[in-house]
């Protein structure tokens, strides 16, 4: 079976890595492509050869034989286009973070269950080796008792005010939204679900949202988080480390996928980089997902849950601001 692919929204990402993904996945056929800009649809539809070409989102869900879309325009668009690509009985992957707030993400769900779609949402992350790699040595008690997970990331882009993802009604918010919603996924497949979250943002001089979030997070395991995440930092870092009572393992830059596991033996440096396309395993499992006719393995329901978190962090940080 080959998942007819349309991908709404053909901006960075999409030229990057998505489009590219899409059309090395042996199952999968890129067909067709939505941009508002007609000149920039057609650089872009010519540039990964692709036959469908539309200004209008409605007009490419109208394509009967299509299975599934990737949605990958900014936040405040994926709500609307995922009810009306489920309406018209595509599947959908849609880009992080999933919406603007649990709210709207439920309504996706129940929109997509309605209409018996599976519904995906791209943290690409989890399917790191580096990550996988973490979660098998801690399944394996390599650490002991799990104590902390930190990660600290940053953006080195310097966004004008008037860009989307420093607009919080359409980007929902900025650094948190933007990047740390990567990391709270992943701090959610290594260490479980989450129970306590505390915050303080810092404004930004020059846009609306947050420049610097700092989020503090109590697992249900008892295990403390922190993440930090910036926009505009030169050189920006991307550090996870976790300690345990046995031992504690430290990535440096988990994108690279370098791995360093302290322990009482000693110390071990491994190696597990990524796909060389990103999202490459992304688009291959949720093609699987479709093709077995089950849930893929970064549902909705799993994609709420990162922005359960996140509202929970801005509403934190208001209500300290507030002196509440």
């Amino acid at each position: 079976m080959t998942i007819r692919w349309g991908l709404i929204g053909v901006g960075d990402i999409a030229n990057k890595r998505v489009a590219a993904a899409i059309q090395a996945d042996p199952l999968s056929d890129l067909v067709a492509v939505c941009r508002r800009s007609e000149a920039q649809l057609h650089d872009f539809a010519d540039q990964f050869s692709v036959p469908g070409r539309f200004t209008n989102a409605d007009d490419l869900l109208a394509i009967e034989d299509l299975d599934a879309v990737y949605i990958a325009t900014p936040v405040d668009c994926h709500l609307p286009q995922t009810i009306a690509a489920a309406a018209a009985g595509k599947h959908v992957l849609v880009e992080k973070p999933m919406a603007l707030d649990p709210d709207q993400c439920d309504q996706m769900i129940a929109a997509c269950d309605q209409a018996n779609v599976q519904l995906g949402v791209a943290y690409y992350r989890r399917f790191y080796p580096v990550v996988q790699r973490i979660k098998q040595l801690l399944d394996a008690g390599k650490l002991g008792r799990i104590l902390s997970i930190a990660c600290v990331t940053g953006n080195p882009n310097r966004f004008p005010a008037d860009d989307w993802r420093v607009i919080c009604a359409r980007g929902g918010g900025g650094p948190l939204m933007d990047i740390g919603s990567h990391r709270i996924d992943v701090f959610l497949q290594l260490m479980g679900d989450i129970d306590a979250v505390q915050s303080s943002m810092m404004d930004a001089p020059d846009f609306e949202a947050e420049q610097v979030a700092t989020v503090m997070l109590g697992f249900q395991n008892g295990a403390h988080g922190v993440l930090q995440c910036f926009f505009g930092t030169i050189n920006s870092p991307d550090r996870l480390e976790i300690i345990g009572t046995d031992g504690r393992i430290t990535v440096e830059d988990l994108n690279q996928g370098d791995l360093t596991l302290f322990t009482a033996d000693g110390v071990t440096v491994e190696s597990h980089p990524p796909a060389s396309n990103l999202h490459r395993p992304l688009i291959e499992e949720f093609s699987q997902a479709v093709s077995e006719n089950r849930s893929p393995a970064i549902s909705g329901r799993t994609g709420r849950k990162t922005n359960e978190i996140m509202q929970r962090a801005y509403e934190h940080d208001r209500s300290r601001r507030a002196g509440a």
